[in-house]
């Protein structure tokens, strides 16, 4: 067991009540992690942030390694990720919805490295990412946690109307196909030296478009999203008075007259050569 407080130069901070508000910068902070687990770290945070177009971060604030409680967190052996610090920039977890694609590029390279990753749609974990090795890096149908990550880039990174419920049935796997047909992956999924190349293609298109200036056709795509995810007594006003904005003539004059930055076929090009 070794004792850190950063990871390949980048300081580790701890942000929670009561010490620091969570989505601050906190305090740099010691933590204990198990040595092997440590080592997985630093080749993960090496890979993640030599891809990334923010390059690497100033801080990282996490929840814990070595926590008093069962599994890996008690061993040493689980990471809590909360947020990322750039100079002029951070990613909070929690804030995913805004930061689709930076957060999918980061997850995909994860993912490479750890069994376990646990998101911002799986349960209790919105304001955290949760990885660990406790199981070898593969893709399962019935893994809920590997199932929404797929849902997730197949919707918001290559633009596919599926349903994400982290349940593997008949319209994700036939988008599966598509998307690995257009990146030349062999299918299925299932097999890990092609899950391996999705992950990796997939996080070097999710940073590409991470790059793209947000326009107002992805804010608008955001509102809809929370509404989406809004409580049933809520969600029906909150609709209604988001359609009526979007129908009204000078809305919809202004919105078509808007064009998104990226086009997708060029990035996918310019990533499979």
């Amino acid at each position: 067991m070794k004792t850190i407080n950063t990871i390949n130069g980048i300081a580790l901070h701890y942000a929670r009540l009561p010490q620091h508000p969570y989505g601050t910068i906190g305090k740099q902070q010691d933590f204990k992690v198990e040595n092997d687990f440590l080592e997985k770290l630093k080749t993960a945070f090496d890979e993640v942030f030599a891809h990334c177009p923010l390059g690497k971060p100033n801080v990282i604030t996490s929840a814990g390694i070595l926590v008093n409680k069962p599994g890996q967190h008690g061993l040493g052996k689980a990471f809590d990720l909360d947020a990322v610090f750039w100079d002029d920039f951070t990613l909070i977890t929690n804030n995913f919805i805004h930061h689709k694609e930076l957060y999918l590029g980061m997850e995909s390279f994860l993912r490479k490295h750890f069994g376990i990753v646990l998101n911002h749609l799986y349960p209790n974990h919105a304001d955290h990412w949760h990885f660990d090795t406790s199981v070898i890096v593969d893709y399962h149908e019935s893994s809920q946690s590997e199932t929404l990550y797929l849902q997730m880039v197949l919707r918001y990174i290559y633009g596919k109307s599926i349903i994400i419920d982290g349940v593997s049935g008949p319209q994700t796997r036939a988008a599966t196909r598509e998307v690995f047909e257009r990146l030349n992956i062999s299918t299925p999924i299932t097999t890990k030296v092609n899950y391996l190349k999705f992950l990796d293609l997939t996080g070097k298109i999710a940073f590409k478009l991470s790059e793209d200036k947000v326009t107002p056709l992805q804010l608008l795509d955001n509102l809809e999203t929370v509404v989406e995810g809004l409580p049933v007594t809520s969600k029906h006003a909150v609709s209604q008075a988001l359609n009526s904005f979007l129908m009204h003539e000078d809305t919809s004059s202004w919105l078509n007259g808007i064009t998104e930055n990226h086009n997708l076929e060029t990035i996918i090009d310019g990533v499979i050569g």
